[in-house]
């Protein structure tokens, strides 16, 4: 089968989809609005300047005759378009079949409540599409508010590959505690929130440690924010690091916390899951599916630094006990649904049923 992937050549995501399909034997090609390309696969460029991950890309949409093009001399079997706004649309402008969207988060848990014009495209693309998946049940909700039948629509974290996500190099440092963020530096992730709750508690955990895993647009303003809280000397920026030593740091790792305003499904939270580290995440509909608060980890209201600042001090001075009780529900929740190469496997399913 040759498939033709339309997404971003930067993400960790795209990467993932597309070296996994060509490990499976399939010929796999990329098309993508930006120039990195990915090894051992065809990518396909087409310039239309900066992306913003702030959004404001209807620009992109212009390029669809060099996309529909480029599809022609790809000639794919199936085309996918990963992120259902910027590439959706665009994609679906192209009028390929068999075509399937994949919505990461963002593009419709937020881009269509904040733009009717978003919503009216969105319903567009996924009307073209043969195919659309989600990572959670909110955003299969959220689809289905945009006229997309349920026939049509698979629920389908990405999940982790157990073979690198695992704990099995676990060794924690007894005279510290050490708390992890793997989110980027942008506004979604709310990494402000993290920041003012390790303040508060900083004198009241011995040797505590923050490790911020990642990058983004707001890399200065989060710099000067630690400096001005006065918690720059237990703070570690790591910058983007291989996934290889994500899995070491989680593996030293007391906490992770996530404090996003809104995810699609947190792989993060599932990769801190798959390396027994305990976990802490806003209460959100994509955290809700992974984390029974207190039962195996802890769920905080948006925004609220006290309360933060109290679970990390609940998680500190109760940890083993906490441990003890969490790890049994998130193993076998990661296993249920967490699975990359089994959810891999229904969308390999997938697309060799649309095709034939």
């Amino acid at each position: 089968m040759k498939i033709c992937f339309f997404a971003d050549s930067e993400s960790i995501h795209t990467v993932r989809w597309c070296n996994h399909f060509k490990q499976l034997g399939h010929e796999v090609h990329l098309i993508s609005f930006k120039s990195a390309e990915v090894p051992g696969i065809p990518t396909h460029f087409v310039d239309t300047s900066n992306i913003s991950v702030k959004g404001g890309n209807w620009k992109v949409l212009f390029k669809y005759r060099k996309v529909k093009k480029l599809i022609k001399s790809i000639d794919p079997d199936i085309v996918h378009a990963l992120y259902a706004t910027s590439y959706g649309i665009t994609g679906a402008l192209c009028g390929f079949k068999p075509y399937i969207i994949t919505a990461l988060g963002t593009d419709l848990l937020i881009s269509p409540q904040s733009s009717k014009v978003y919503r009216f495209l969105l319903k567009y693309a996924f009307s073209k599409a043969q195919f659309v998946t989600v990572m959670s049940d909110q955003m299969k909700i959220e689809a289905e508010k945009l006229n997309v039948p349920e026939s049509k629509i698979m629920v389908l974290p990405f999940g982790i590959d157990p073979k690198l996500f695992n704990a099995n190099q676990r060794k924690l440092d007894d005279s510290k505690f050490v708390v992890t963020s793997t989110r980027n530096f942008e506004t979604v992730y709310n990494i402000p929130h993290l920041l003012k709750a390790i303040a508060k508690v900083k004198n009241e955990i011995p040797n505590l440690q923050l490790n911020l895993i990642g990058a983004g647009s707001l890399k200065s303003e989060i710099e000067s924010l630690v400096n001005e809280l006065g918690i720059n000397d237990i703070v570690t920026f790591f910058g983007k690091i291989p996934q290889v030593e994500i899995v070491s740091v989680l593996n030293q790792s007391n906490v992770f916390v996530s404090v996003s305003l809104s995810d699609g499904n947190n792989i993060s939270l599932n990769e801190a899951m798959a390396c027994e580290t305990f976990c802490i995440a806003t209460d959100i509909p994509a955290n809700t599916q992974w984390i029974k608060h207190e039962e195996n980890g802890f769920l905080v209201p948006i925004d609220d630094v006290e309360a933060l600042a109290n679970y990390l001090l609940v998680s500190a001075k109760n940890y083993d006990e906490l441990q003890q009780k969490s790890l049994p529900l998130s193993r076998k929740l990661l296993q249920e649904k967490g699975i990359w190469e089994l959810n891999m496997q229904r969308m390999e399913d997938q697309y060799k049923r649309l095709v034939n």
